[in-house]
């Protein structure tokens, strides 16, 4: 046994002496980071903003961009410091908190906006290339097919290489900013245009185009799990980051005022370029730079996917999870064919804009899930990086203010999108491998209703009553045979308590309960149990209601049978149902008929003569309507009111009364009236036969009476007792 162990031991030994490589905050977030805000745009469309909107106006654009993604850096911080990411980044985080639903709904937006990020970049490559090499314009298919190549097998090959070429590609990107500022000392200034003219775009239009500089700010929360201190690092890093381009990209807006007109800035994409002291070491910072950020997206997005096909959240996602040798080569592949059918489809502008679309609603969810963690006080969230609640609601109405300004229609159209996504995903009930806030959501609500009750306690709910039914039990096989019954009354709004009884210490009989509950919770039944131990049966149920009435969610109902109790033990029921203003339904459940087909109902009114005020009161109706309604409506059933009065004479009366019971309480149109007089119990045995007879029953109960009528009527009987609480007129 020794021998085996110290061989086990020794072939593990290689796997864990090699560490994989951990990052500090620097390397691993400031700087991929920055190399991804700092980039395109930068060089090839800021002239053109600041030539358009003017030095305020792209001022203005600018910090209306680093606004939206500053208070998104702030909140993904917040929610890093508090939770591990997994795969997939943001879509992970999103997932944790509000379900595998809500996090495809946004992680797919998220996958489209990093796999085209890749088709922005070849086209900023492709532009670069142009100033150096002017005659290969005519050659621009064959550049991207060719750029495109050579970044999908580097990834396919190697996703580490982006990563070791970032500081090279750094290096170049502080001398192209230094050859840029070197160059303004040598050219001639221009005054700058304070207000531009907006030529080519409108506001909204020139912040669509240009606000894909400004993101790269999830980088960080992508690189959790290569980080040695995640928490400290990705806070530090990205903020950071942004704060050090939101000064190059201010600077930047300077720097292109005074280079040139507005009209040069507007028409010449590459003024950055031609007026820098160095241009070749500029072109170059460009090119560098797109390639890497292509190559950086190129590997990010297949993840992404990945992830969601992990989850099948996507289709063919038993093809897109597979990984080989660590690497999402399925994912990559159709993440490859897109942005290449983008890159050749569409232009730099066009890319931006819908990148700018899908961003937008990535960074509002992220903002939203911030906010109701930090809406929920649950112990469970405890950021070492905290922020104050203003920060993601201004970030979330600066999102959606920006998604309806930009474009009303496609704005409306995406978040129609993800909620299409949202209400597909939920259909399809995916299994959420981890805790969501989803149930702390759900509690906090409830915590809030419940104490909302608590304040106004007298106020009796009419309105929102409905039928919370507690059931004693004292073997499982009866809860089995009223499990039809009990659904049918209490379908789709009520709920089922019940309460199993043990008098000798012994719970045998109720083995069963547990699995029946779990069944009508299937049948979408809000259904519980618990077990109590008493010396008679009398005193557990006192003992049973005392206690659930202290809840916030008490039963309003007791449920029983008449067969299988005393005359003693069905008055003490009632006895405790009126002291503790409960309901109460008797089943007299006859022997060979049982509920028959469920299709035919007989309410029977007592009569009321010579008084037929419409007092639901005192007739003892308003439960016994309810319930009507209820198995009417579950079980697609006719329903009869009957009357039997003594004398000929005050049939109309009952008549017109019913009419009227009919007319105030709602009831089904279809509802067919018979009034007779004479003998009760003798019409009771002519009546038109139904599956259930409903009566009422007064505080005072008679065991023999109840069966009496049951097997004269030769159906089952439910004899009902109002609360109280209960309206029929609500």
């Amino acid at each position: 046994m020794t021998e085996n162990t110290t061989t086990v031991q020794s072939k593990k030994a290689p796997a864990t002496a090699e560490k994989p490589q951990k990052f500090g905050t620097f390397h691993g977030v400031f700087r991929p980071t920055l190399l991804t805000i700092i980039g395109v745009m930068l060089y090839l469309r800021e002239g053109w903003l600041v030539g358009n909107a003017g030095l305020f106006g792209a001022v203005l654009v600018i910090i209306t961009a680093f606004f939206i993604t500053g208070t998104t850096a702030l909140s993904i911080s917040s929610i890093t410091s508090n939770t591990r990411v997994g795969a997939g980044g943001v879509f992970s985080l999103v997932s944790q908190s509000l379900g595998l639903e809500v996090g495809g709904a946004i992680g797919i937006p998220l996958y489209l906006a990093q796999g085209l990020s890749a088709a922005m970049y070849i086209h900023g490559f492709v532009e670069g290339w142009h100033f150096l090499f002017p005659e290969h314009a005519v050659y621009q298919q064959y550049i991207i097919l060719g750029v495109f190549f050579a970044a999908f097998l580097l990834v396919f090959i190697s996703t580490k290489l982006a990563f070791k070429v970032q500081l090279l590609v750094m290096l170049l990107i502080i001398g192209a900013l230094l050859s840029m500022y070197a160059g303004a000392q040598e050219t001639v200034r221009h005054s700058p245009q304070v207000w531009g003219g907006f030529e080519d775009a409108s506001f909204w239009g020139l912040f669509a185009v240009f606000f894909p500089a400004a993101t790269g700010i999830m980088v960080g929360a992508s690189m959790s799990g290569s980080l040695e201190n995640p928490k400290r690092s990705i806070p530090l890093g990205t903020m950071g980051a942004w704060l050090t381009s939101l000064i190059i990209y201010l600077l930047a807006a300077i720097y292109y005022s005074m280079v040139a007109d507005p009209e040069t800035l507007r028409n010449v994409r590459t003024i950055g370029i031609e007026q820098s002291k160095w241009p070749l070491l500029v072109t170059l910072g460009l090119i560098c730079s797109c390639f890497t950020a292509t190559l950086s997206s190129l590997a990010a997005a297949p993840r992404v996917l990945q992830a969601l096909a992990e989850h099948k959240i996507v289709p063919l996602h038993q093809t897109l999870k597979t990984v080989k040798k660590g690497e999402p080569h399925s994912a990559m592949i159709f993440t490859g064919a897109m942005a290449l059918i983008a890159a050749l489809a569409g232009d730099l502008n066009t890319i931006a804009r819908l990148l700018t679309m899908f961003f937008l609603l990535t960074y509002l969810t992220i903002n939203v899930v911030l906010f109701i963690e930090q809406s929920l006080n649950l112990i469970s969230f405890r950021p070492e990086f905290k922020i104050p609640r203003l920060v993601p609601i201004m970030g979330s109405l600066s999102c959606l203010t920006a998604i309806i300004i930009i474009s009303p229609l496609t704005g409306t159209i995406s978040i129609c999108l993800i909620v299409g996504i949202y209400i597909y995903l939920d259909r399809k009930r995916l299994e959420t491998p981890w805790e969501t806030v989803h149930s702390g959501l759900l509690v906090s609500i409830a915590n809030w209703a419940a104490k909302k009750v608590c304040i106004t306690q007298n106020q009796t709910p009419k309105r929102s009553w409905k039928p919370d039914i507690m059931v004693p039990v004292e073997n499982d096989s009866f809860f089995e045979g009223q499990f039809r019954l009990l659904k049918s009354l209490c379908h789709p709004q009520g709920s089922i308590q019940a309460v199993g009884l043990t008098y000798d210490q012994t719970e045998g009989s109720l083995k069963n309960l547990n699995h029946l509950i779990k069944d009508m919770q299937k049948e979408n039944i809000f259904a519980s149990t618990a077990t109590m131990s008493a010396q008679n049966y009398e005193v557990a149920i006192k003992a049973a209601v005392s206690v659930m009435k202290g809840s916030f969610f008490h039963p309003n109902t007791i449920f029983e049978t008449v067969d299988y109790r005393s005359q003693e033990e069905l008055q003490g029921l009632i006895n405790v149902a009126r002291d503790n203003s409960m309901g109460a339904i008797l089943l007299a459940r006859h022997a060979t008929s049982g509920l028959g087909r469920e299709k035919t109902i007989n309410l029977w009114v007592r009569d009321q003569s010579p008084h037929w005020e419409l007092d639901m009161a005192s007739v003892n109706l308003d439960y016994a309507i309810l319930l009507s309604y209820q198995l009417q409506k579950n079980w697609n059933a006719d329903v009869r009111l009957l009357c039997v009065v003594e004398k000929e004479e005050n049939k109309k009366l009952a008549t017109e009364f019913l009419k009227s019971l009919m007319d105030v309480t709602r009831m089904s149109s279809n509802i067919k009236i018979h009034v007779n007089h004479g003998n009760f119990l003798e019409y009771l045995s002519i009546a038109p036969r139904a599956d259930l007879n409903i009566f009422g029953v007064s505080n005072e109960v008679n065991r023999e009476s109840m069966l009496k009528l049951m097997n004269t009527s030769r159906s089952s009987c439910l004899f009902v007792m109002d609360s109280g609480n209960e309206s029929a007129l609500a």
